[in-house]
C-alpha cells in the first residue's frame, strides 16, 4: 500500500468549492427558515389585529358611545393589541372607525351601521287618528299591518273600487297615536345638520375644472360649499359633503358614490344614477328614471313654522317621479301646525322603493314598496279631489325585503344594530 499519494491542486480547489457551496446552501436554508418563521409570526399578528377590529366593532355597537370621542375598548382579552373606536354619523347612519394597533402594526376599519329590522317587522304602521283607512284600486298590503281601531275598509276613487280578495294579506293589529320612535340621538343629529354644526369645518375643495375626486373615509372629510351648487360632468366618491345654503342640483352627467348632500332644497334630475344621501330642510325632488342604489337616503327634516290655515295645495316635501328606484330610506320629519291639502311624501306610479318609508304626516303612494311603511296618514289626489286616509293603487310588501337590509335606527332596548356597508 502506498501512502505517499499526491493530490493535485485542482482537486483541493474543487473540495474547497464544494464545501463553500454546502456552507452557502446551509446558510441560505437557515436564513430562509428564519425569514419564514418571522413572516409567519408577523402574518399571524396581523390576522390577530384584524380580528381584533371585528371584535371591537361588535362590542362598540352594543355600547352607548359618546359621539366624536375616541374610546379605548376593554374587550377582556389579555394581549398587547390595543383597540380604539370613534362613533360619528354619516347621514342617517352611524359611522364607526375602529383602530387596532400593536407596536408598528396598525389596522383601521370604517363602517356604516344602521338599524336591523326585526323578522316580524310590519308592512304598514298607520297612526291612530280616529278614522278608518280606505283602500282602493290596485292597492295591496302584504304583511302585518298596524291600523286604527276603526280598521280598514274598501272604497271607490274615480270609479275604481278595490280589486283584491283580502284587505290585508297578513295580520291586522292596533296602532297607537304615535309612530314607532326613531333613535333620539339620530333625530338630534338631523337637527344639527340644519345648522351646519354636526360635521364641523373641514377642508374646502372647489369643483371648478374638477372631473373626479375620491376621498377615503380614513382621511379628513372634504367639503364643497356654495349658495346654489350644480353638479354635472363629474364623479365624486367617498368622504365628501356638498353643502349649499339654498339649493343643490344633480344633473344626469354627475355620478355620486357615498357622498352627502345637505341643502334646504335638493333637485335630482331625470336619469341620475348613484348612491348617496340627500338631506334637506325644505324639499327633495327626484326626477324620472333615476336609480339610487343601496344604501341611499332621502330625508327632509322640516322646520315647523306657525302659519294661518290655508286651503291652497302645497308641493310635496319629497317627490319621486315615475320609473325611479330608491334602495334605502325615505324619511320625512316635521309635524304640521295647520291642515294640509297635499302630501308631504309623494310616490308616483312605477316607482320602486326597496327599504323604508317613514312619514310623520301624509303619504301619497302610487308605486311599490318592498319593505315597510310608517305614516301618519295616507292621501290620494285624483281628478281634482282630495281623499283623506286613502291608499290608491300603492302596494306594500314586507316579505320581499331581504333580511340583509339595514336602515333607520329606532329607539328602545329591542332595537338592534347591524352593518350597512364597509367603507374604504
Amino acid at each position: 500500500m502506498k501512502w505517499n499519494l499526491k493530490l493535485k491542486a485542482g482537486a483541493l480547489q474543487f473540495v474547497l468549492f464544494i464545501g463553500v457551496v454546502i456552507a452557502i446552501l446551509l446558510l441560505t436554508f437557515v436564513t430562509l427558515s428564519h425569514t419564514h418563521s418571522f413572516f409567519g409570526k408577523k402574518t399571524s399578528l396581523l390576522i390577530q389585529t384584524i380580528k381584533k377590529t371585528d371584535l371591537a366593532l361588535a362590542f362598540a355597537m352594543q355600547q352607548d358611545l359618546v359621539l366624536n370621542d375616541t374610546i379605548t375598548l376593554q374587550l377582556g382579552i389579555d394581549d398587547a393589541i390595543t383597540t380604539k373606536a370613534v362613533k360619528t354619523y354619516w347621514g342617517v347612519f352611524e359611522k364607526y372607525a375602529l383602530v387596532a394597533s400593536f407596536q408598528k402594526n396598525r389596522f383601521v376599519k370604517n363602517v356604516l351601521v344602521g338599524g336591523k329590522l326585526p323578522e316580524d317587522a310590519p308592512a304598514l304602521y298607520l297612526k291612530e287618528l280616529n278614522r278608518p283607512m280606505i283602500i282602493a284600486g290596485n292597492a295591496k298590503i302584504t304583511g302585518d299591518a298596524f291600523l286604527p281601531k276603526q280598521g280598514i275598509r274598501t272604497g271607490n276613487i274615480a270609479g275604481n273600487s278595490y280589486f283584491q280578495k283580502q284587505l290585508v294579506y297578513g295580520q291586522q293589529k292596533l296602532s297607537t297615536s304615535e309612530l314607532p320612535n326613531l333613535d333620539i340621538e339620530l333625530k338630534e343629529h338631523l337637527k344639527l345638520l340644519q345648522s351646519n354644526q354636526s360635521y364641523g369645518i373641514g377642508e374646502s375643495i372647489s369643483l371648478d375644472k374638477m372631473a373626479e375626486a375620491t376621498v377615503s373615509f380614513n382621511e379628513e372629510t372634504q367639503f364643497v360649499f356654495g349658495s346654489i351648487i350644480s353638479l354635472s360632468n363629474l364623479k365624486l366618491t367617498g368622504n365628501i359633503i356638498i353643502n349649499a345654503s339654498q339649493k343643490i342640483i344633480v344633473e344626469e352627467s354627475a355620478f355620486l358614490q357615498d357622498v352627502l348632500l345637505i341643502a334646504p332644497e335638493i333637485i335630482i334630475k331625470d336619469r341620475v344614477v348613484g348612491t348617496f344621501q340627500a338631506i334637506a330642510s325644505e324639499s327633495i325632488l327626484i326626477g324620472k328614471n333615476c336609480q339610487l342604489n343601496y344604501p341611499s337616503a332621502l330625508v327632509v327634516n322640516k322646520k315647523i313654522e306657525q302659519r294661518e290655515m290655508s286651503s291652497v295645495q302645497q308641493n310635496p316635501n319629497i317627490s319621486i317621479a315615475e320609473n325611479t328606484s330608491v334602495q334605502g330610506v325615505v324619511l320625512y320629519l316635521g309635524k304640521a301646525q295647520e291642515q294640509h291639502f297635499s302630501p308631504q311624501i309623494k310616490i308616483e306610479k312605477d316607482v320602486h322603493v326597496l327599504g323604508e318609508i317613514y312619514c310623520e304626516e301624509a303619504l301619497e303612494l302610487k308605486g311599490k314598496v318592498n319593505g315597510s311603511v310608517s305614516t301618519g296618514t295616507f292621501m290620494a289626489l285624483e281628478n281634482g279631489s282630495i281623499y283623506q286616509n286613502h291608499l290608491y293603487n300603492g302596494q306594500i310588501n314586507s316579505t320581499l325585503l331581504t333580511k340583509e337590509y339595514v336602515g333607520l335606527l329606532y329607539g328602545g332596548k329591542s332595537a338592534k344594530k347591524k352593518i350597512s356597508k364597509w367603507l374604504y
